[in-house]
């Protein structure tokens, strides 16, 4: 929020350095911004967030002042896409902000609702202009067609069409004028191109140019204006609105110039209700509009509703002591006798005004007064003495509250701490250990070294996955941040007891106040209160309740320790009432005045270096590593060794990593750069982009070690270790089907019997049977202790294990089996399961058996400590590492992988296995078999569910290779 605030200040200088009273220039044109989402982009866009019935009344120019235009969802849309582009084309002039979300709807079902149009209405528009619109929208990781058709209705009628589809740099474009009311409208649906099977559209961003338009920009004083509508009847930004007389608040009014101003309000003493008979005829020299003047709060002395309030009042808190405030108030009441209320104001001095609401349209009353030495001004609202109503009725309709602002110190700099396994991308510092996380040189938002680390000192219990995916945006932390925790209890959970956890940040400069922002959330009904007690050169201590917490921050404000720490204790609040007492740690920023970076300047490519593998259309990523590279690098490739160079993108150097849709350029001589003003580097050897499509699947099924528990951070596990090892060859891809809490039964063929006794059902999703619809070359099947807890012998494990191997070799695709894995069973006899499980698998499956036991297990069968994530169950990193290069010793980069197509009779596969190419393809397929004799065969082509789509037979002349055409037409029938 600071550093908008910055920006704001900032833009605002600039502005009126540019603007035509500043200048005999006047700019031709005028610009409109707005952006589609609730991905939030910064002033001067506007934000539309509300896809159903969203309005902004008076839209800002580029130039930031307020217009005539508004806007308005006029025909609701499904919901939001925040899968846009997050790599914009610059040329397009849309931010990234505005680019990687969107409104949309569909035609088909989705998510329970079905809206084949969507759009908003334009209005307050100059009938006599011409607006010119630039419309974006991208939907990522799509390669249908999701084309939109635009409608612009005004004095015109005009369409303009746009695929969202993997869209970085194309705009629609349309220019018309107003109808005779100002008014243009916007109809999204599909366009005739449109081929999804839900006929989604998308509409993510545009901006609207026309002639100059002489606004008076606001003043300085205007700048720092509060505008407070007391009532339901709301008035448009930036008018402040509180609606509930009786606990009514605003924690941050904002100013005129759609600042937020740092002063709260709140209703300290109840009023009755809300009157609605005010004035509708303001005079417009007061500077009040009709939506503020025609409702108020009021109060009685005699009873009225079952109820008599004799005073109501606000307080506004966290002002600033040494600043002057002018307070001007309206109140009305269309009647005829005298309804005068006495408003007494309390600061640092006190002081009385007095305003008579009757058939009010024109008059004020004013006072100006400093608050007290805690920032507070309260005013209480009462009958005054020449009221002579019965009932003694008074009222608070609006205010105004002008005062000069004080120069604000912001903090230039920002760390961004994310406390989980759900990894937060650059600039964002990822703890993902809670026992023992350490980050030694914390980077700040601008990818900038600090010098400055961070470590656990008091170890957490574990990590909570159940936080908030939808953060208020307003509060600047992503959902990668807000989604997971650390966590402790006071009671025994998981085995163990944490009744307090902590962070330390340490070699700070002692010299500097440092602010800290906090946020956690763990989706709950009860209160789960924590508490955070602060510990540098003084102490504080702050408090947050995270249950289904998403836009409530903790905040402080605290000078380092004479060693240059600050201590963050986290332990359960006062007003916790969760019975395990459960506390959260999620997210960190550390706002601070401006410092040069700690250390040298570097940047270094690391991926593509040589020798890679890249088709054309796949998604590597090129990689670098930055060190105090502040902005953005460019990244550039080249097809003949370096004598000619292409861009791709520009980006952050902080992200250090850029997913490249490889292009249609097939060259043995590639090479990647990426550059900075000063900086350069690129492969040191050349790579080949090659335009064949063999597909190279590895599927892997099993339980919660293959499927990710225990590691401190996705990226550690074997399976993503193992899929981050194949990446130089994009042939490669690594599929995984495991899923927490499975065992041999869930895996079986499809249709297996389960015996009688046994509760488990096969998964049809994630069993040997769906692995083999990816068309596989190896499985691999990772089932470390859950059939021994469910105390399955090992003969019934052997024969799930049978079961599941001679399902895939009938394909000709072979299977790699896991031993079983140490666990800290208190029972004897599962121990010896899984041991006797483990040599076993060992015996039977020789060379396709993979050690996952030896230096992992101590001689009892439990984990050794050094490789326990915790809980006696799972792995840590340190043993997932030693999995992953158990795992990668099999050498399956080595092994063909040409997809083998057979039927499910064993005598055909093994006799005469048939090869199908070119696969995959939509047009022509040949069939080649290896013929122990000539005889007669059958071609079956199925699809991927088994279903038999054509039959052809062909005679075998002679023995030897054979091939044959496949006679149906794979693209007439669109398969």
């Amino acid at each position: 929020m600071k550093a908008t605030l910055q920006s704001v200040l900032l833009l605002w200088a600039v502005l009126f350095a540019a603007l035509p009273w500043a200048a005999a220039q006047t700019p031709a044109n005028d610009t409109i911004f707005v952006d589609f989402g609730n991905n939030i982009s910064p002033a001067p866009w506007n934000n539309l967030a509300d896809p159903v019935a969203g309005t902004i009344p008076n839209l800002l120019n580029g130039r930031g002042l307020m217009t005539d235009a508004g806007l308005t969802v006029y025909d609701p849309f499904n919901n939001l896409n925040t899968s846009g582009s997050t790599t914009p084309d610059p040329a397009i002039g849309f931010p990234v902000t505005a680019t990687a979300d969107s409104f949309f709807g569909n035609v088909g079902d989705f998510g329970g609702q079905s809206q084949p149009t969507g759009g908003v209405d334009l209005t307050g528009l100059d009938p006599q202009q011409s607006y010119t619109f630039t419309i974006f929208a991208a939907r990522a990781g799509v390669n249908d067609n999701r084309e939109a058709q635009y409608v612009l209705e005004g004095a015109t009628t005009d369409t303009v069409y746009l695929d969202a589809s993997s869209n970085n740099d194309r705009v629609a474009t349309v220019s018309l004028s107003p109808d005779a009311d100002g008014r243009i409208r916007l109809t999204a649906s599909p366009g005739p191109n449109n081929d999804n099977g839900t006929g989604f559209y998308y509409l993510g961003a545009f901006y609207m140019v026309y002639d100059f338009e002489d606004i008076a920009p606001p003043t300085p004083e205007n700048l720092d204006t509060l505008l407070i509508d007391f009532g339901n009847n709301l008035s448009p930004a930036p008018w402040n609105n509180i609606t509930d007389p009786v606990a009514g608040q605003i924690e941050d009014l904002v100013g005129l110039g759609g600042v937020p101003s740092g002063v709260s309000i709140a209703v300290f003493d109840p009023f009755n209700n809300i009157n609605t008979a005010g004035s509708t005829m303001p005079n417009p020299a007061i500077g009040f509009p009709v939506t503020a003047t025609a409702d108020s709060f009021f109060g009685n002395v005699a009873d009225f509703g079952g109820q008599s309030q004799p005073t109501g009042g606000v307080e506004l808190t966290n002002m600033n002591p040494a600043t002057e405030y002018t307070f001007t108030i309206f109140a009305s009441r269309v009647a005829t006798d005298n309804r005068e209320a006495q408003y007494v104001l309390e600061g640092a001095t006190t002081d009385t005004i007095y305003l008579d609401a009757a058939s009010n349209n024109d008059s004020l009353a004013s006072v100006a007064l400093f608050p007290d030495a805690d920032g507070r001004i309260r005013l209480t609202a009462s009958p005054g003495p020449n009221n002579n109503n019965a009932s003694q009725f008074y009222y608070l309709g609006a205010m105004k509250v002008s005062y000069q602002r004080a120069p604000v110190v912001l903090p230039l700099d920002t760390i961004l701490v994310d406390f989980g396994n759900n990894l937060s991308p650059a600039p964002w510092n990822n703890v993902a250990d809670p026992v023992a996380g350490e980050i030694a040189t914390l980077s700040n938002e601008n990818g900038l070294l600090t010098g400055y680390g961070i470590r656990v000192f008091d170890p957490f219990n574990n990590i909570n996955t159940a936080g908030t995916v939808t953060p208020n945006p307003a509060i600047g932390f992503p959902a990668t941040a807000t989604a997971d925790s650390f966590f402790g209890s006071v009671t025994e959970f998981g085995g163990q007891t944490q009744p307090t956890g902590g962070v330390e940040l340490y070699n700070l400069n002692t010299e500097k106040e440092y602010e800290l922002v906090i946020f956690a959330s763990r989706a709950a009904t009860d209160n789960r209160e924590t508490q955070y007690l602060l510990e540098g050169l003084t102490t504080d201590t702050i408090y947050l309740n995270t249950a289904s917490n998403s836009d409530s921050v903790a905040i402080a404000r605290i000078l380092p320790a004479a060693d240059g720490s600050i201590r963050i204790t986290a332990s359960p609040g006062p007003n916790n009432n969760n019975p395990s007492g459960f506390y959260y740690l999620g997210a960190l920023k550390l706002i601070y005045d401006e410092e040069e970076p700690v250390g040298e300047t570097v940047l270094n490519l690391t991926a593509p270096v040589g020798g890679e593998y890249w088709q054309v259309g796949k998604t590597p990523a090129i990689r670098w590593e930055s060190r105090n590279v502040p902005g953005d690098v460019t990244l550039e490739y080249s097809t003949d060794n370096g004598n000619a160079w292409t861009s791709i993108a520009t980006v952050p150097a902080a992200t250090q990593a850029y997913t490249w849709a490889v292009p249609n350029t097939p060259s043995t001589e590639c090479l990647v750069r990426v550059a900075s003003e000063t900086l350069s580097s690129q492969s040191p050897a050349t790579f080949e982009i090659a335009d064949d499509t063999t597909v190279c699947r590895i599927v892997v099924l099993g339980s919660s070690t293959a499927a990710g528990t225990g590691p401190s951070s996705p990226d550690s596990t074997w399976v993503n270790r193992l899929r981050a090892s194949l990446q130089s060859n994009t042939r490669y891809e690594v599929v995984n089907l495991a899923r927490g809490g499975y065992t041999t039964y869930h895996i079986l063929p499809t249709g297996t019997n389960i015996p009688q006794g046994v509760s488990i059902s096969v998964d049809t999703a994630r069993n040997i049977t769906k692995a083999l619809t990816f068309s596989p070359f190896a499985i691999l099947v990772n089932m470390p202790s859950n059939d021994a807890t469910n105390n399955f012998s090992v003969r019934t494990q052997l024969e799930n294990f049978a079961a599941v191997v001679q399902t895939a070799e009938n394909r000709n695709v072979p299977v790699w089996i896991t031993t079983t894995q140490p666990r800290n069973f208190t029972t004897f006899s599962q121990i010896q399961l899984l041991q006797d499980a483990r040599d076993s698998i060992l015996s039977i499956y020789g060379e396709r058996a993979i050690d996952f036991w030896n230096g992992i297990a101590e001689e009892d069968g439990w984990i050794l400590p050094a490789y326990n994530s915790g809980d006696g169950i799972h792995l840590n990193s340190a043993a997932h590492r030693i999995l992953f290069e158990r795992v990668a010793a099999i050498g399956l980069e080595t092994y063909e992988c040409s997809v083998i197509t057979a039927t499910d009779e064993p005598w055909i596969a093994k006799a005469t296995p048939a090869i199908a190419f070119p696969n995959p393809t939509d047009n022509e397929l040949f069939v080649e078999i290896e013929a122990a004799a000539a005889g007669d065969m059958d071609i079956h082509l199925m699809d991927m569910f088994g279903r038999v789509l054509h039959t052809q037979q062909e005679s075998i002349l002679a023995a030897g290779t054979q091939r044959f055409r496949s006679d149906y037409t794979l693209r007439q029938a669109g398969v």
